[in-house]
């Protein structure tokens, strides 16, 4: 692929100095400086635009002779939410980094796309963006990204790449998904918090008998849960593709954590989308065909 399909056509290209390619021993963008966060958030668009790593010319930072001065990767960041490096990056590669610099980088913003440019030898940052690459070293830039423009432009979104993925710590990504909740308007991250208390409650009658024994389910914790119902809110019932409505009165109306295959007992990120309630039950407690075929009268089609 090229760096051109990780973005769009009228997307803009940044540079940043970096040490090393995007790997999982740093899979962040840090700075030093938090009005570097807050350019990131005024100007940089994820899924419009793309940033390239650049390697220093400094051999004590950028060890590998191959990455000097070479074009390295290309990521697409989260600008949104402002991190704690110490908390993103592997604890063995934050306590050396400190040892060496200090807490020197404290923020970060997450990458959530990432490729490695082809390579070695990368390309050369001098030869192929001269402009941009030498406006790096003016102090007003020291730590932070510039913007290629022009014939620069279109020269990176023509370099060849291959997509890497980033394996983040378990810990990591819970971390990640729990701050991008923060973000979230308060009433969504209420009902999140609703339905999360409801699955729980579900899991722990699991077994009991009542009218019926209820069925055993599985779920990951309170603190787990609520971030993954946040993430799989699109304001829209996953079953009959109609309105969601917060803090409604009417039960059937009411949002509901449902399982895409109610066979599997987990409530897990394959298997949980949000649903009406009514939809959901009417899924759980009836045929097939009838369940489609009241789907279909509710999306306002004809039934014979």
């Amino acid at each position: 692929m090229l760096v051109g399909d990780m973005m769009q056509p009228d997307g803009r290209v940044f540079l940043k100095s970096e040490w090393a390619p995007i790997a999982d021993r740093w899979p962040c963008v840090s700075y030093k400086r938090s009005n570097v966060g807050l350019k990131l958030r005024s100007e940089f668009q994820p899924g419009r635009d793309v940033l390239l790593y650049v390697g220093t010319t400094d051999p004590r930072h950028t060890e590998d002779p191959d990455h000097r001065s070479r074009l390295l990767s290309a990521v697409v960041v989260q600008p949104g939410q402002e991190l704690e490096t110490r908390k993103i990056i592997p604890p063995e590669t934050w306590a050396a980094s400190v040892a060496l610099h200090g807490e020197r980088w404290p923020f970060s913003v997450a990458v959530v796309r990432a490729a490695q440019l082809e390579g070695p030898p990368f390309p050369d940052a001098r030869a192929l963006i001269p402009e941009a690459y030498a406006s790096l070293g003016e102090p007003r830039n020291f730590g932070s990204f510039v913007e290629l423009v022009g014939e620069e432009r279109e020269a990176a979104r023509g370099l060849a790449a291959r997509e890497v993925h980033l394996n983040l710590m378990p810990e990591v990504r819970a971390y990640i998904e729990l701050r991008s909740t923060l973000t979230t308007p308060l009433a969504v991250r209420q009902e999140a918090l609703r339905m999360a208390q409801g699955i729980i409650d579900r899991v722990n009658r699991g077994g009991e008998l009542a009218t019926r024994r209820n069925p055993v389910r599985i779920a990951p914790s309170f603190g787990d849960l609520v971030p993954l119902l946040v993430r799989k809110w699109t304001g829209t019932c996953a079953l009959c593709g109609g309105p969601l409505f917060i803090g409604t009165d009417n039960p059937m109306l009411q949002a509901s954590a449902d399982r895409r295959d109610s066979a599997n007992a987990a409530y897990d990120d394959a298997n949980v989308q949000i649903a009406h309630l009514a939809c959901n039950w009417a899924k759980n407690e009836c045929a097939d065909d009838q369940f489609d075929e009241w789907l279909a009268v509710v999306r306002g089609a004809e039934v014979e």
